[in-house]
């Protein structure tokens, strides 16, 4: 069952990751025009976050297991539409958007919807949260080293169009080895069935009410902010101007091996581990590694900050994962996800924007030393905030590897912020 779960996610996230590519490439060949795919991603921003907020509601309603199949397999249709109709009319800009909003809409819901699985799987399969989530963030990482190197050497060898229904059997695949997990896992309590907007305030109120949780969000989101824009606009400058446009590729694949190697450490000894020690080393490590990429060094240098801030960034996901499941009421977990997954996706073109105006108005290293010191900020308030300092399991709490998920009771700061 472990095996099928994890090989679904990679499945899923290697359509999407070679879609990716393959996408934007098609785009410039059938168009020409280089505008024209930040278009379709700017047509495709908003549907994504609705898709995220609104997503959760589908899941906590329907089940975690039937929402993923059914995304995926929605996916899969909407990625082989483009092909099919390159064929039968030809593709424009309107129908990239089209159907590039439709692909948004239902890939961030099965996202969300495998990852607020994985404690159904964790539980029925008897294995610690903790070593689960590690090792699905450690899938994570070798399928985004994987999936961006195979699309570029497919796109050598075949049209774009070709690449894509590749990619549209990956997301079909994904579904079908979901589906052979069982199906009590994953069921929806039908609680969310109420008005959108009354239910969505459940959601807040109960991601709201935990402080720990709520802490949590708050310090990924603003390292998303951050990391966004060193990723997308800084090291990308950074590395062209001194003519090294192969170097980016390196730096994320430093930063996806780190990222592996933590994630893998997280899931042999996470759940031996005291869970503020984790974080605090993993704040260490990640605040070492972003402020050295920040500062622009040379080449070598750049590779091991790389490294050093994939590292400690790895366990990050799979302890909030562990945090979600411990500290959220069941019915409440696809909303919880859903708006804490809003909230990082909101952050990557809100960090982009500023920076990008940040270079063009005071300079390339300014702006990274100005991304340096603001990840010092955020690492501090991380180490010091009262709220991340209570980790641990609640007071005759059970642990994700003690006690099937559908048995847990809400905390008591759930519980009261629930309703």
């Amino acid at each position: 069952m472990l095996i099928r779960y994890l090989l679904s996610h990679a499945l899923s996230l290697l359509g999407n990751s070679i879609a990716a590519i393959a996408l934007p490439w098609l785009v410039l060949v059938r168009t020409g025009d280089p505008a024209a795919a930040g278009l379709i991603a700017a047509a495709s921003a908003l549907p994504m976050l609705v898709a995220a907020v609104a997503g959760g509601l589908v899941i906590d309603r329907f089940g975690r297991r039937r929402t993923s199949i059914w995304a995926d397999f929605a996916s899969a249709l909407a990625v082989a539409a483009v092909p099919f109709v390159d064929e039968v009319s030809g593709l424009t800009v309107a129908w990239f958007m089209v159907l590039g909003v439709a692909g948004a809409l239902l890939d961030v819901p099965g996202m969300t919807a495998r990852e607020s699985l994985a404690p159904d799987v964790a539980a029925a399969a008897g294995v610690g949260l903790e070593r689960l989530a590690g090792l699905r963030e450690g899938v994570s990482g070798v399928v985004l080293v994987v999936g961006p190197a195979t699309a570029g050497g497919l796109l050598v060898l075949l049209d774009p169009t070709t690449v894509l229904w590749i990619t549209a059997v990956c997301s079909a695949a994904a579904a079908l080895t979901t589906a052979t997990l069982p199906a009590r896992l994953g069921q929806g309590s039908g609680e969310a069935g109420g008005g959108v907007r009354t239910e969505l305030l459940k959601g807040f109120r109960v991601l709201g009410g935990d402080r720990v949780l709520a802490a949590m969000t708050l310090v990924v989101t603003i390292s998303v902010l951050v990391l966004a824009p060193l990723q997308n606009i800084l090291l990308p400058v950074y590395l062209v101007a001194r003519d090294s446009p192969g170097g980016f590729g390196l730096v994320v694949a430093f930063l996806a091996l780190g990222g592996i190697g933590g994630s893998i450490v997280y899931s042999i000894a996470g759940a031996r581990l005291s869970r503020r020690a984790v974080f605090v080393a993993a704040q260490v490590v990640t605040a070492f590694g972003t402020v050295g990429l920040a500062l622009l060094p040379p080449p070598p240098v750049l590779l091991a900050a790389a490294a050093l801030a994939g590292f400690g960034a790895g366990p990050m996901q799979a302890l909030a994962l562990v945090l979600v499941t411990e500290r959220i009421p069941e019915r409440y977990r696809g909303r919880v996800l859903g708006l804490q997954n809003a909230a990082t996706m909101t952050a990557v073109p809100v960090g982009t924007l500023v920076a990008g105006l940040l270079i063009s108005g005071i300079g390339l290293r300014e702006t990274g030393v100005l991304l340096a010191v603001a990840w010092g900020v955020v690492a501090a308030f991380a180490l010091l905030v009262p709220a991340l300092r209570r980790l641990e399991p609640p007071a005759g709490g059970q642990r994700a590897d003690e006690s099937p998920v559908s048995e847990w009771e809400p905390t008591a700061e759930t519980a009261s912020a629930a309703e």
